[in-house]
């Protein structure tokens, strides 16, 4: 038996464990991701599943799981068993490596999303965005139950554990300005690719949307767009930066670009850069971003 905040782990008899599982998922986190997606089907297919499992958004799905999850041949005169199908998710969800879980959980979870924004209103309209929580909330919270290191941002899966570390990296994607949006999101995609990481361009992006946001704020470009000198810029127009901060931020641009700025990046991300420093950027920027754009807002 094994149950998060029952009797035996609240009391400490049989404690579950609490630590962040980035690279070996236990049995139990296994288990209830295996429960989430089998859960998820029948929700989201309830209407259909009434009459069995022949209707043509099921099968669709089954054989998107097939051909694009699995490249496995398709036959598209075939009606495919659900349990042939789930037999191949399960074997994934119990058997395979952390990084074949996570690419499953994602694929499947962004199909879903994708079917709902265009088949259920009442899980998107497309003037207001989502009516409620997305799918995505709904398993990042079960991530974060099972003390998963990953969460969704942005519809993909990012090796962040941190809820305030997520909080800053979305409130940044859904700022008002679209350049500054567009290099947060560049960011976050070149980190959250499992297979071939980008953390060089990943740690330029996210100072490029800094950059980008002082930019906007200060109407400066070219040669005057050092962070230095928008800093200055920016005290100029009355948004003051508490001088601690100000040097923390002109510290940590130096860290990442000589004079000219990062489009002139001398060392920074190369072969020699870490997830750990392209994680920690992405974050940084994303809150000072927030920062600005609140200061803004006074």
């Amino acid at each position: 038996m094994s149950k998060r905040g029952g009797f035996s782990d609240r009391n400490g008899i049989k404690p579950e464990s609490v630590e962040i599982q980035l690279k070996k998922f236990d049995q139990r986190t296994r288990i209830q991701l295996q429960n989430l997606i089998s859960e998820l089907y029948g929700d989201i297919y309830s209407g259909e599943l009434k009459y069995g499992y022949s209707g043509r958004n099921t099968q669709n799905f089954f054989k998107f799981v097939l051909g694009e999850i699995y490249a496995e041949p398709v036959n598209s005169q075939k009606i495919y068993k659900d349990t042939e199908i789930f037999k191949l998710i399960n074997n994934t969800m119990l058997n395979d490596e952390y990084d074949d879980v996570l690419t499953l959980t994602e694929a499947i979870v962004q199909y879903w999303d994708d079917y709902l924004k265009g088949s259920n209103p009442s899980y998107y309209n497309e003037y207001v965005g989502y009516t409620d929580n997305s799918l995505f909330d709904y398993v990042n919270s079960i991530f974060e139950r099972e003390y998963i290191g990953y969460r969704f941002i942005d519809e993909k899966i990012v090796p962040i554990s941190d809820k305030h570390e997520v909080s800053a990296i979305r409130e940044a994607l859904e700022n008002k300005y679209q350049p500054v949006r567009e290099h947060i999101a560049k960011a976050n995609t070149l980190l959250a690719d499992r297979e071939n990481p980008d953390y060089e361009n990943s740690i330029k992006e996210s100072i490029s949307a800094v950059e980008a946001i002082c930019e906007i704020l200060t109407s400066t470009g070219g040669k005057e767009a050092t962070l230095g000198s928008m800093l200055k810029k920016l005290e100029d127009k009355g948004i003051k930066i508490h001088p601690a901060l100000k040097t923390a931020y002109s510290s940590l641009y130096g860290y990442t670009s000589d004079a000219s700025g990062i489009r002139h990046a001398k060392n920074v991300g190369g072969k020699n850069s870490t997830f750990e420093e392209a994680k920690y950027m992405l974050v940084v920027c994303s809150a000072f971003v927030n920062y600005l754009i609140a200061l803004e807002a006074k």
